[in-house]
């Protein structure tokens, strides 16, 4: 007799049915999971093969067999590479995020893929409580933190605020160059993927539903919404010839704020002035507050809350981490070290100053020990949040700004002077002699100088009734207290002229001690050279036998002498040129004081030109707390500026009618 199967229910029918599909799925997933056909994420090396567990486990056979899988053969020095329908082994296994706010670093080799898994219990806990930072936001934080080219991606479905995460990575260490010539290209970047999906773990190259961000100068960012379990990864590209070794990243997950920052698109620091073994650079302006505000008290006694990394150009450890807090730490630069952190080292000083635009706080780096003739990059950063860093920190990770570039001095005629006690706003490159004044005794000379001279102009301002009615008074538009701030800062400008190399080729530069002895060589400009004709005063008449048509270099007055005497009989220094100061102190001074004084500038054509420079938007004249390379909302346009000094003058001229 055959056997009969029982009759069933529709109930039990329909279980036995779910059932076979369960087992259906539980088949597909073993094989999934069998390691036939997968393998683990990538592992923590330190360099010599281990895991971080400190055992061998195997690691180059199953690397081997994994890479063989793939298509991936290894070099002779151990190094990836790929066939060309093959981007690289992806990682099936997850590394665990650790925590919220936290570094979670890892190497990671040529052509692999490391998988990282953010879990809901991360995502859904209690939000970090923001440490105090800074005194207050700056005005570049108003933009959003993102790579350059990506705007900040969102998922449609959930915006509340619980929901998102924010994941930025660092690259820390990179393969190293052991080609043949100099290195002139940073290694391949490693490349960031976020899945868009809760629960995706096919990401990476040929993954789907994700964000793809590649590093950019060793850094990247992105923030989402998220629900569930959430996955990111990490892929490592193939190297180039020449090239070998492996990366080490820093990637960080927060509910709280991005763990990692940088501003790429603007610098936010400033070079003053450099001479040829030292560099003067300045942050803009900190806050806007008014002196009297106790958020500028608060700045003010903020101690260093920025530091300055710096490097060579030529040293190549930076190449390609140029946004990157943790690259430039490990990349061994000049400054930023341990040391410079707490302000000890030997070659950078860092202080708070309110020097120049707007006598708003702002904070100075003083670099020292420089090479000569060489050109620097560096970059502003901040520890942490300026006040806490590392693990459970909201931004701990830190934050770097734009690169600047700048090149120092080859002479030895100019030094950095600043910090002076009368003329507090100077702060750039002076004439000088190494071998006959150091830097304290050049801040002596000129301090006594300016101050001296300014009282005497103060004895004759205390001839004029000051304090009388506006209507008695000399002017309707200026007083006294215009009258010596505009005398006080031209003559610091011109009594302390800014230096620069002989050699600058710029042509808004005046040649100065062109007949003295070299500081560099101990040589003396050769006679044919120096007896060649100088044209000073273009508009001068120019007939036969004219004192302008005699002129040359060693004869001039302008040319051969500085526009100080003091300079040249107490320092004495070789050949240099000057950065002229701008004619308008001039025009101010004058349009300032009373006429009784005979103020007066030269004329345009007639000795103007060699007295005085033009503003133009860049630093073609120097002016008291000038610096290189602000930005065009920092520094007022020549257009504008134009306008400015020619109704300043149509109203000197009613005047003086």
């Amino acid at each position: 007799m055959l056997f009969q199967c029982p009759k069933l229910t529709p109930l039990q029918s329909r279980f036995v049915a779910s059932f076979a599909a369960l087992a259906l799925l539980g088949l597909v997933y073993w094989s999934w999971s069998n390691p036939h056909f997968a393998y683990a994420a990538e592992l923590d090396l330190d360099g010599s093969g281990q895991s971080r567990g400190g055992e061998d486990h195997n690691w180059h056979r199953i690397q081997q067999r994994r890479l063989e899988d793939d298509g991936v053969e290894e070099d002779e020095d151990g190094a990836s590479r790929t066939d060309a329908g093959l981007l690289g082994a992806r990682a099936v296994t997850p590394q665990a995020i650790s925590g919220n706010d936290a570094p979670n670093t890892l190497n990671i080799l040529p052509g692999n893929t490391t998988l990282w898994e953010y879990p809901n219990a991360l995502l859904v806990s209690s939000k970090a409580v923001t440490g105090p930072g800074l005194p207050s936001a700056l005005d570049l934080d108003r933009k959003r933190e993102v790579e350059p080219g990506h705007a900040e991606l969102r998922s449609r479905e959930d915006s509340t605020e619980k929901n998102t995460i924010f994941v930025s990575i660092n690259t820390c260490l990179q393969p190293t160059w052991n080609g043949t010539g100099v290195q002139t290209a940073a290694p391949p970047q490693l490349t960031l993927y976020v899945s868009t999906e809760s629960g995706n773990t096919d990401l990476g190259p040929n993954g789907q539903s994700q964000i793809v961000r590649p590093l950019q100068e060793g850094f990247a960012n992105v923030s989402l919404t998220a629900n569930g379990d959430w996955y990111m990864s990490v892929y490592a590209p193939a190297l180039p010839e020449g090239f070998v070794g492996s990366w080490n990243y820093e990637l960080a997950v927060s509910i709280n704020a991005f763990y990692h920052a940088a501003d790429p698109t603007d610098p936010f620091l400033y070079l003053v002035d450099a001479d040829n073994d030292s560099a003067l650079l300045v942050t803009g302006n900190l806050t806007q507050a008014d002196a009297s505000s106790p958020l500028y008290t608060e700045w003010m006694n903020t101690s260093s809350p920025f530091i300055m990394f710096a490097a060579n150009i030529n040293h190549t450890s930076t190449m390609g981490v140029m946004n990157s807090f943790c690259g430039w730490s490990q990349a061994n630069p000049i400054t930023g070290n341990q040391e410079d952190l707490a302000g000890t080292s030997s070659n950078v000083e860092m202080g708070m100053i309110t020097r120049g635009l707007g006598n708003k706080p702002k904070q100075q780096f003083f670099l020292r020990e420089l090479n000569g003739s060489s050109r620097y990059n560096g970059v502003l950063a901040m520890v942490g949040n300026s006040t806490d860093s590392g693990v459970g920190v909201v931004g701990g990770g830190g934050k770097v700004w734009q690169g600047v570039n700048w090149t120092t001095k080859a002479d030895g005629n100019c030094a950095l002077l600043f910090n002076l006690t009368f003329c507090t706003e100077v702060a750039y490159a002076v004439p000088s002699n190494p071998g006959t004044t150091n830097i304290t005794t050049l801040r002596q000379i000129f301090d006594n100088y300016t101050s001296v001279n300014y009282q005497q102009f103060n004895y004759s301002l205390q001839q004029i009734p000051c304090n009388t009615t506006s209507d008695a008074q000399y002017s309707l538009a200026k007083n006294c207290d215009y009258c010596a701030k505009a005398y006080k800062e031209w003559l610091c400008a011109v009594s302390i002229p800014r230096c620069e190399d002989f050699t600058n080729q710029a042509p808004y530069l005046q040649p100065r001690n062109m007949g003295q002895v070299s500081f560099t060589n101990g040589s003396i400009m050769s006679p044919e050279y120096l007896n060649q004709q100088y044209v000073p005063m273009a508009g001068a008449p120019s007939l036969p036998g004219s004192p302008k048509m005699e002129q040359t270099w060693l004869s001039s007055l302008a040319t051969n002498s500085s526009r100080n005497p003091m300079i040249d009989a107490t320092i004495q220094p070789g050949p240099y040129k000057e950065l002229l100061p701008c004619e308008d102190l001039c025009y101010s001074l004058v349009q300032s004081c009373p006429a009784s004084f005979g103020f007066g500038c030269p004329y345009p054509g007639r000795g103007l030109e060699a007295g005085y420079g033009k503003r133009n938007g860049t630093l073609h004249c120097n002016y008291l707390g000038a610096v290189y390379d602000t930005s065009d909302g920092d520094r007022l346009s020549a257009p504008l500026f134009k306008a400015v000094v020619l109704a300043g003058l149509a109203a000197l001229v009613v005047g003086l009618a």
